[in-house]
């Protein structure tokens, strides 16, 4: 890492929020322009941005950075762009195959799944605390296992465990493992 980005790191680690808000002001548009050669969006690349720079302050005594500030940031940035890329094009996907079916279907459809969905959210309201928190973690915001576990200060393994026991406890209220997880993967 070279010495600037050391020391700025160094202060955003020890809650330095001038340090921390003068490097973003700085590179906010450098990053800003990474994130929409991928998406193609203000709106989205500045949430992105932004949501990496949050979570660096939020998570800073727990990162470990290897090269550069810069080159983690725009790592951060890149990955974020991707996940969003895949985001937009599973919407796509799940649109078209709507515009495919006929109007009656759909609407009869859509009844079903609003229903699907009342009976799930009322599920995942009676998980238990930590199960519904890092169920909603993984499937509401799209943290990866790793992520929750830190944010949470639990093992992958409690994650993972969570996870599987939400899946089963929904499938149990839900009736409908295919259903649930039809559910889980376009909707939610």
């Amino acid at each position: 890492m070279n010495a600037t980005d050391d020391i700025v790191w160094q202060q955003i680690r020890q809650r330095n929020m001038p340090a921390f808000e003068s490097y973003y002001k700085e590179h906010l548009k450098e990053y800003f322009l990474v994130a929409y050669k991928f998406v193609r969006s203000v709106p989205i690349s500045q949430e992105i941005v932004n949501d990496v720079f949050l979570k660096i302050w939020e998570d800073a005594g727990k990162i470990v950075i290897e090269s550069s500030l810069r080159a983690y940031i725009y790592k951060a940035v890149v990955n974020r762009s991707i996940n969003a890329l895949n985001k937009q094009e599973k919407e796509q996907q799940h649109r078209r195959a709507l515009a495919l079916q006929p109007q009656a279907f759909y609407e009869e459809k859509q009844l079903e799944t609003n229903e699907l969905k009342v009976q799930l959210y009322k599920a995942i309201d009676n998980l238990p605390d930590q199960c519904k928190k890092v169920f909603q973690l993984s499937r509401f915001e799209g943290l990866k296992q790793q992520e929750i576990a830190d944010k949470l200060g639990i093992s992958i393994k409690t994650v993972k465990n969570h996870i599987t026991q939400a899946l089963k406890t929904l499938a149990r209220h839900t009736g409908n493992s295919i259903v649930l997880y039809t559910i889980i993967k376009l909707f939610l």
